[in-house]
């Protein structure tokens, strides 16, 4: 089976550290893309440091292009604006990657929605007890999006009847 390069996007350092031990410890077929593993050579140190002339939505971006994952989750607490400018930046720039968001909150449909016309191939709640790491990787790689039910019913009621 082929390996699945994955990177989290995290501004708390720790917190992304948490995620990519997380991650790492569920399938052998899956890669974590981390910048920790650069650190020892100091020629890069400086490319792997947050610009500060950058906005956040930049930073996460120029590191997405540089690592270059298959599968990249956005760690939010919320869907909101800065998420859907951020999903719009990582389609335009790094196409090749999918972006699935985690959330904290239950995200109102209309916001899920509008997260996957910005280019998310999945919303997850990770507070949910049935969330699995492992099986929601092997979707998104497969080209499939990891939504609820609810949401694709209404996906394809939109498709159906796009005048609604």
């Amino acid at each position: 089976m082929r390996t699945i390069t994955v990177a989290v996007a995290e501004n708390d350092q720790n917190k992304r550290k948490q995620l990519e031990q997380y991650l790492r410890r569920h399938d052998q077929t899956i890669e974590i893309l981390s910048d920790e593993k650069s650190f020892h050579n100091k020629k890069l140190e400086r490319r792997l440091k947050s610009r500060d002339n950058l906005s956040l939505n930049a930073n996460i971006v120029a590191r997405t292009k540089r690592l270059k994952p298959r599968i990249l989750f956005l760690n939010t607490h919320q869907l909101k604006k800065e998420s859907f400018d951020l999903l719009n930046a990582l389609n335009k720039h790094c196409p090749d990657t999918l972006p699935v968001v985690l959330v904290k909150e239950e995200a109102d449909d209309s916001y899920v929605l509008k997260a996957l016309e910005n280019g998310a191939c999945g919303v997850v709640n990770c507070i949910t007890p049935s969330f699995s790491v492992s099986k929601i990787i092997h979707t998104v790689a497969k080209g499939e999006p990891w939504v609820s039910r609810k949401i694709l019913a209404k996906m394809m009621k939109k498709i159906i009847s796009p005048s609604h």
